[in-house]
């Protein structure tokens, strides 16, 4: 399952603390191979075609000068690993922080993009979760967490991110047929 959080979008008031802290998160990650340590929460990409494919987006941003606030390329050493990264200073729509300056904005930046697969909205005002939930076209949207998954509700996406549900008793319906059968007894 993938839920992750690639793009942000932060109000301008707390724009600046806001990425101070999540680049020191960032920086903190543990990269390494996987069967290294139960420490290691990063591993390398995939494949060879992964890697150039990461570091060729990592290129071209530095080169439209959007800047790597942490990371921004390939790590030292053999493998493929990537720096864990954080861009900042981009352009709307871009997968890194972005700033907004009202709700509106932040709704319609936020759902302009091709998949709905999942959300999340951070707020201490309560009213506004639920209305900024509601705007939002994603088939998953958490209040104040991301990529929390319980048995008991739903996963799946909207738009490009697919027509099904994991998880729950929706799944289900993938694993089902329904057949109705009416018998009339009289002659």
């Amino acid at each position: 399952m993938r839920g992750a959080a690639c793009r942000v979008l932060v109000h301008e008031s707390v724009a600046e603390r806001f990425v101070d802290h999540l680049v020191g998160e960032v920086r903190a990650l543990v990269v390494g191979e996987p069967q290294a340590g139960e420490d290691v929460e990063v591993g390398p990409m995939v494949s060879k075609a992964h890697f150039d494919r990461v570091t060729g987006y990592l290129a071209r941003a530095k080169k439209e000068g959007i800047r790597a606030a942490t990371g921004g390329g390939a790590m030292e050493g053999p493998g493929y690993f990537v720096a864990p990264t954080v861009l900042v200073d981009v352009p709307e729509g871009a997968e890194a922080v972005e700033t907004f300056t009202d709700e509106e904005e932040a709704v319609r930046r936020a759902n302009d993009v091709p998949f709905g697969l999942s959300a999340s909205v951070w707020t201490e005002n309560a009213r506004r979760s639920h209305d900024i939930a509601a705007r939002l076209d994603f088939g998953t949207v958490w209040v104040n967490s991301h990529l929390v998954l319980a048995g008991e509700v739903p996963w799946g996406g909207f738009k490009g991110s697919g027509y099904g549900r994991d998880l729950s008793v929706y799944a289900l319906e993938d694993y089902s047929r329904t057949k109705h059968v009416m018998h009339n007894h009289g002659r």
